[in-house]
């Protein structure tokens, strides 16, 4: 069999064993990632606890609009009429009325309805100065929403890589399963050799060697399962982390397993990378910050407030007469308004100023923390900067041996089609090429992980140029 023919029938057999259904589509690394951004839940929850702070937001800018309240009522008004000193209805000489509530006559004239009564009455209160509280509410409020969006952002980051964890494996499985497959193919030949020197009496085969073979496909056979059920794990988790909505018949592009393109950079370059661009940087920095703003608002809370405030009030009764008296108190007819300058102070100080206090020592607290999280930060990085080395010393390493691997097998599985070689030489021959080559594999797979997690660790995309 020649090269291009068994890489014809590798492909085949790929189309059989691999689950790609007639109507599954392919998705690269960047459709993958978008589709996730778009459709994980997880996500789409932090986004809204975004959105639930900028509306805290707004509502701190929106301190400086008046307050108040506005009342209105309609009820059942009692008779009252005004008499001078004839006995004579007078509103302009009203001396005495009639009876409300002194005595029985008066009670049942005060609960029988008459008429109707109505009242209204707004209260307005606008601050003028409240020193410095509305302006460290607002700050505090702006750097919890900025926290908010960092924290959604190193979900964002995490989700990216578990993506990117899932896409290389899925990759991975495939080219796992190639590569079982074009060393079933040199096997069935061996094995077709064996069996036919074995009926004809010629050569030297023993039932042994097809023993030995048939223990080596069987192998084979296993571990095909193995890359199948890996690749299958990649899809589903692809399918998880992309949402509900993921396709059922996801399947990774066809695109062959290879390293990625990772420019070269010092440790230090990524370490000040993740200063700027890691998102909990940013959180804890703007967490401090909120929670520094918090404390001095609380603090501010202990002074006074200047405002203005603003009443008005309307109220009639249609069976009640209206006394001409400036001095005479008629809550049955009304009509007034006022505006006043006001004067407000807590008076407990020793509460609000112990509760400043402690959100001082939070803040101090997480300024602590934030220290505490640049440092793990700094291991992150170095972490994944040494394993992205390592892989890519460990691919150059290997590639070496996996061609040397592929040279030995196509050699022996020649020598033995013609009679040159043994049955033990070709199961030597076949194992060192499946272990040269699924290190090789693995090693790009690791290789492309680990840029992934330095992705992850400094928060830039340490594959772009």
């Amino acid at each position: 069999m020649t090269k291009t023919t068994r890489h014809a029938t590798i492909s085949f057999l790929l189309g059989l064993c691999l689950p790609l259904s007639a109507g599954a589509k392919p998705y690269t690394l960047a459709e993958l990632l978008d589709m996730a951004r778009k459709g994980n839940p997880g996500l789409a929850a932090s986004a809204q606890a975004t959105a639930s702070i900028a509306a805290q937001l707004l509502a701190a800018k929106r301190s400086w609009m008046p307050t108040g309240e506005l009342s209105s009522l309609v009820a059942q008004a009692p008779r009252i009429r005004c008499y001078d000193d004839e006995g004579r209805r007078n509103e302009d000489s009203c001396v005495r009325t009639d009876a409300v509530g002194y005595d029985a006559s008066g009670f049942l004239n005060a609960i029988t309805p008459r008429g109707v009564f109505t009242r209204t009455e707004i209260k307005l209160v606008q601050p003028i100065y409240t020193f410095g509280k509305i302006s460290a509410g607002v700050e505090a409020a702006e750097s919890g929403v900025k926290a908010s969006q960092s924290k959604e952002g190193g979900l964002l980051a995490d989700l990216e890589l578990n993506v990117r964890k899932a896409y290389w494996g899925a990759k991975l499985a495939r080219a796992m399963l190639a590569t079982l497959e074009e060393g079933k193919g040199y096997l069935e030949e061996a094995q077709k050799k064996i069996d036919q020197e074995l009926a004809d009496g010629s050569g030297e085969a023993t039932v042994t060697d097809r023993l030995r073979l048939r223990a080596m496909r069987a192998e084979i056979d296993a571990r095909i399962l193995e890359a199948k059920r890996g690749a299958a794990l990649a899809r589903s988790g692809l399918r998880a982390l992309i949402g509900p909505d993921a396709p059922a018949d996801l399947e990774v592009d066809e695109e062959d397993l290879a390293a990625l393109e990772v420019p070269s950079r010092t440790l230090a370059e990524f370490e000040d990378a993740a200063l700027r661009s890691r998102p909990e940087v940013k959180a804890v920095e703007s967490l401090v910050a909120s929670k520094r703003a918090l404390a001095d608002f609380e603090w501010r809370r202990q002074y006074p407030d200047i405002v203005l405030i603003g009443t008005a009030a309307y109220a009639y009764a249609s069976s009640v007469d209206t006394p001409h008296n400036a001095f005479a108190n008629n809550p049955f007819h009304t009509l007034s308004a006022g505006l006043a300058a006001a004067f407000r102070m807590p008076l407990d100080l020793g509460v609000k100023n112990a509760y400043a206090a402690k959100l001082r020592a939070e803040a101090e607290e997480v300024e602590q923390k934030r220290r505490e999280a640049l440092a793990g930060i700094a291991f992150e990085v170095e972490k994944a900067h040494t394993e992205l080395q390592e892989a890519e010393e460990r691919i150059q390493v290997v590639q070496k041996g996996e061609k040397a691997g592929r040279q030995w097998i196509a050699a022996v599985a020649q020598n033995l089609a013609v009679g040159l070689a043994e049955a033990r030489g070709f199961a030597d021959a076949l194992l060192a090429f499946f272990q040269a080559r699924m290190r090789f594999l693995q090693s790009i797979h690791d290789y492309n992980v680990a840029a992934a997690a330095l992705t992850r660790a400094t928060g830039i995309d340490v594959a772009a140029p």
